[in-house]
């Protein structure tokens, strides 16, 4: 860059450039003559229309001035009184009027059926008529008419029949008796019906003689003008040419000032190479230069990776597609950004973020590519470890289910088995949660320690008690079985140390499925087998469920005639605004009321989706909350499932109950944000019609395991409710705490307020305000009631 010159070329003023001068002159005077042109015409169409219609508006004036008189009976109609009368005596009027004024305009009044034949409607006029007829709301027509004789203009106002002219044009029985003697022509006319036109003809001979005059006078002083103007250019340019000669001495000492800015530059170069790393290749990718922090951060000599094509850093684990858009970019002359996965020399996989520039030559082609690069390897690490949190249970640190359903997608023949924990909440009550999650750690590590010598398998945390293993399909379901019986044997021996110097023995109940939806099936298998006392069930689509299920037969008549009886009702929550430490929200939990019984929806509304009567659980619930908002001034929430946004019926009842509602901008309808959720094209379409009634959506259950940031994205949610999961184990695990740091920044970039679930304690409460959480609900907090407190 220090020998390079720079040199700023004079500008010249050419023979071709004098020549082009006048050429624009004659397109500029054209162009100025044609508008003028079209400006004369339009205000020769204004005048003349402006005149006819005051034309116009005197001449029915006049006529109905003298059409009241008859009207009135202050002159009575006779044979003798008759020529009197506008309608007949229009045309002598508009035929005297017509040699009197200077500009020949014909003004009458005329009808397709007109009983003097001098009224009759030309061809032109017949036109404006037919176009009143046609359209109802035209009130004026106004044309311009090339005739052979004169062109003229057409104007036309329409004349209706009004109830006065009924006497003489309804019934021709109802007609006076001279008029049934003179005519026969005109009659069984209707109210509002167009009779005719009153017609105004100007010819276009006087006024346009004069607007061409005034348009000679205009064209012959916007010639003048140009012309003066070129030959004012044509003297300014031959000035220019004086002032070329110095124009040139002024540029070669700018040129020194360039040379010298050049000087600084390559200081900025220097200050570049000290901060990023780059290169240069030429068309086909070969590297021409590296500067010394490219070679110094991959480990390589310059010698090494000049005259050799940059795949020789390329990571193979970039698909090809990636490179192939960034080279159709970057050939299309445009600037490629991007995070690139290169290899260093000793193999060391590193992330640079790039700018990739395309070099032009002075025919604008491309002649080689520079690229600046920033290494940001730790930072894209740390996000690959963020993102590891949501696929990964924080307590046991196995994959979650949301890598369970990841990793099914990808295989063809899937086999799943759920181990579930025989009466580990007895375990917590007992020992305590810290020994419950010890003996989830435990199990998790020992089920692992089982099947990692074995590529076949993986295991998954779900929730709480509950432990999944993935077979890719390789073995036949019945080999798949024997070997995770015989892991649930082997669990059932093993002691598991759950505190100190006290161990227990558990059972585990196993649920079997394989092929489409073997999750689902794997956990209607486990629920079975539970239920039935089974050590495991395998899934089998020919099992008859109602044999198994005979006791849900009684809780569904319950459930009916809960309905029946409106012993289906909401408890209300209470939660806490952590910002201004009061109760401004409840949630709405359904609840069945069996005597003294209160049955919790764990107890019956799995069983209401079996007996298709949990639409009408939905529909009470909403309509008892719905009443209590009438009653409190406080916001209350109503949870809704996938069922209810898929059900067409139910949307309608939703959307009629908001319609009724006085105040719905304190509705809020919780969706569980799950698996479950298939159709998000459905979800949205839902939130937006209901939210168009003011009322707020919260994402409940947000930080399971499954919740997808993208798609909470999506649904534009007004809040996130973060899993009692996560919250119950913010005081005592980091990762917990980290996740939940995460949610609420997330939440508040979005605008999105964060409620706190299974608030169990003051010391979680405190951690939920220091970390910025908006609502806490939970048994702390208080508990679910009939009445709102």
């Amino acid at each position: 860059m220090k020998n390079s010159k720079f040199l700023i070329n004079t500008p010249i003023i050419s023979k071709r450039f004098l020549f082009s001068v006048p050429i624009i002159f004659i397109i500029v005077a054209t162009l100025k003559i044609a508008y003028s042109y079209d400006l004369m015409k339009e205000a020769e169409r204004t005048i003349i229309f402006d005149e006819s219609k005051v034309l116009s508006d005197f001449m029915m004036t006049h006529r109905s001035y003298y059409q009241n008189l008859y009207i009135n009976k202050d002159i009575v109609l006779n044979k003798k009184t008759l020529p009197g009368l506008p309608a007949f005596s229009a045309y002598d009027i508009s035929r005297e009027f017509s040699h009197r004024n200077i500009q020949k305009i014909v003004l009458q009044t005329v009808s397709d059926r007109a009983r003097n034949s001098k009224n009759m409607a030309d061809r032109v006029e017949m036109k404006a008529i037919d176009a009143f007829r046609n359209d109802k709301t035209l009130n004026e027509y106004f044309e311009y008419i090339e005739d052979v004789d004169q062109n003229y203009y057409q104007y036309a106002i329409p004349l209706h029949i009004k109830k006065t002219c009924l006497e003489c044009h309804g019934s021709k029985d109802s007609a006076p008796q001279f008029i049934q003697e003179i005519y026969d022509m005109a009659y069984d006319y209707k109210l509002g019906e167009v009779r005719g036109i009153l017609s105004v003809k100007v010819p276009e001979g006087k006024l346009s003689s004069f607007f061409n005059t005034t348009f000679l006078l205009l064209v012959i002083y916007d010639t003048l003008l140009l012309i003066g103007l070129f030959i004012f250019m044509q003297q300014l340019l031959k000035k220019f040419r004086h002032y070329n000669t110095k124009l040139e001495e002024v540029v070669d000492k700018q040129n020194e000032e360039l040379h010298q800015n050049l000087v600084e530059l390559d200081g900025y170069k220097i200050a570049i190479d000290n901060s990023a790393l780059v290169s240069k290749t030429d068309l086909k990718g070969i590297i021409t230069y590296v500067n010394d922090s490219f070679c110094k951060h991959m480990g390589y000599s310059r010698k090494e990776l000049v005259g050799n094509n940059h795949n020789m850093i390329k990571s193979a684990e970039v698909d090809k597609s990636f490179f192939a858009k960034m080279w159709q970019k970057i050939e299309n002359k445009k600037v490629w950004r991007g995070i690139i996965v290169n290899i260093k020399k000793d193999n060391g996989a590193v992330y640079h973020d790039t700018t990739i520039t395309p070099i032009f030559d002075d025919n604008n082609n491309i002649k080689e590519y520079i690229a600046v690069r920033h290494d940001v390897t730790e930072v894209i690490q740390q996000r690959i470890e963020i993102k590891n949190l949501y696929s990964i249970d924080s307590l046991t640190q196995v994959p979650n289910r949301n890598k369970l359903l990841i990793d099914m997608k990808e295989l063809q023949a899937s086999q799943v088995v759920l181990f579930n924990i025989d009466g580990f909440k007895n375990i917590n009550d007992f020992y305590g949660i810290e020994a419950g999650d010890k003996l989830l750690i435990q199990l998790a590590n020992y089920i692992n320690g089982e099947i990692e010598h074995n590529n076949l398998f993986k295991l998954y945390r779900l929730h709480s008690d509950e432990f999944a293993v993935l077979g890719d399909g390789t073995l036949g379901i019945d080999e798949f079985v024997v070997i995770m019986h015989s892991y649930q044997k082997k669990i059932e021996q093993h002691l598991f140390d759950v505190l100190l110097e006290q161990e227990v023995k558990i059972s585990v109940t196993l649920g079997f499925a394989m092929g489409k939806n073997a999750l689902i099936k794997a956990d209607m298998a486990l629920k079975l087998a539970q239920s039935s006392k089974n050590e495991y069930i395998i899934h089998d689509d020919s099992l008859q469920l109602e044999k198994h299920y005979e006791e849900n037969i009684e809780k569904a008549k319950l459930i009916k005639y809960s309905i029946e009886n409106r012993t289906i009702v909401p408890y209300f929550q209470p939660i806490l605004n952590l910002k201004t430490e009061k109760i401004s929200k409840y949630e709405a939990l359904v609840r069945m009321i069996d005597g003294d019984n209160v049955i919790a929806p764990g107890g019956f509304l799995h069983i209401a989706k079996q007996s298709r009567t949990y639409f009408k659980v939905t529909e009470i619930m909403i309509e008892e909350t719905l009443k209590q908002l009438k009653l409190h001034n406080s916001t209350l929430s109503i949870n809704i499932s996938m069922e209810d946004i898929a059900n067409r019926d139910m949307v309608d009842f939703i959307v009629e109950k908001l319609k009724q509602c006085e105040d719905a901008t304190r509705v809020v309808f919780e969706i569980l944000e799950s698996e479950s959720v298939q159709d998000y094209e459905l979800v949205r379409h839902f939130i937006h019609e209901i939210k168009s009634y003011g009322v707020k959506i919260a994402i409940d259950d947000f930080g399971s395991g499954y919740s997808n940031f993208l798609h909470v994205l999506e649904l534009e949610a007004d809040f996130l409710k973060i899993d009692g999961s996560l919250i119950k184990n913010i005081a005592t695990d980091r990762q917990s705490l980290i996740l939940v740091e995460g949610i609420v920044d997330f939440s508040n970039r979005l605008g999105m307020k964060t409620i706190a679930e299974f608030v169990e304690n003051e010391e979680i409460l405190d951690i939920l305000k220091e970390i910025g959480v908006d609502f806490a609900q939970g048994y702390f907090i208080g508990k679910p009631s009939p009445l709102i407190v």
